[in-house]
């Protein structure tokens, strides 16, 4: 039946799509994969993950010059903010490529469960009393003064005191779908999107500057395939 699938030529009928790739938005960046099932001619049902680096918005990276081989890193935050995304939605075309090598325009929406994982920051810090002995410890804002901060330490310490953060996230955008093969896809999404959280996320040390919403605008460019029905 030409209801349950996509036409893109005299005979082919398309039934599935696989795409992903990656994302930058106001607060961070990320990448996300899908999959996605057609319903008509244009329009398609996909379901995917997306895995986002969160950023405050008053995150700010900062180097100490009074010291040596010193490193960039954002003084005040106490949690690192990764997201994983479980996103259900929806791929509207709205103006179908009338030939190979042109553009078809839409829109997309999704909307889904979110887990967050924050990892306590780690910062490599000199000991005036120790002939400035580096050491590498969990960040502590009533112990560790700039001063002694020669920099982030390495991301894999903290992994094992990693804690959870539970949300939801919505998005929706405008869709730019291009291919030189009817098989194929290329597409850049250009739109907002919302993550709520159930309590605010604590990844600075000002509990009165933490945000439990996440605003943002994105955009995302993905390669993928579509798949014959037979």
């Amino acid at each position: 039946m030409l209801g349950q699938g996509a036409y893109d030529g005299p005979s082919v009928i398309y039934s599935n799509q696989f795409f992903g790739g990656g994302q930058i938005s106001t607060n961070g960046w990320g990448v996300q994969l899908y999959s996605g099932k057609y319903e008509g001619f244009y329009k398609v049902r996909v379901k995917g993950f997306e895995l986002v680096k969160l950023k405050h918005p008053k995150e700010f990276k900062l180097q100490n010059n009074g010291r040596d081989n010193s490193r960039r890193f954002a003084y005040g935050k106490l949690n690192s903010f990764q997201a994983l995304r479980f996103l259900i939605g929806e791929k509207k075309i709205l103006s179908d490529k009338i030939r190979h090598g042109a553009v078809a325009i839409g829109y997309s929406w999704k909307i889904g469960p979110e887990i967050g994982f924050l990892k306590p920051v780690y910062v490599e810090v000199s000991n005036p009393l120790l002939d400035d002995v580096v050491s590498v410890e969990r960040y502590d804002p009533d112990i560790h003064d700039f001063s002694v901060i020669n920099g982030r330490a390495n991301f894999l310490n903290g992994l094992d005191k990693i804690s959870l953060a539970y949300g939801v996230s919505a998005k929706f955008s405008a869709l730019f779908e291009y291919s030189g093969e009817n098989d194929g896809i290329q597409q850049v999404e250009a739109g907002v999107s919302l993550e709520a959280f159930s309590e605010k996320v604590p990844i600075m040390i000002e509990e009165a500057n933490n945000l439990q919403f996440f605003p943002s605008i994105f955009i995302s460019y993905s390669i993928g395939k579509k798949y014959v029905k037979r």
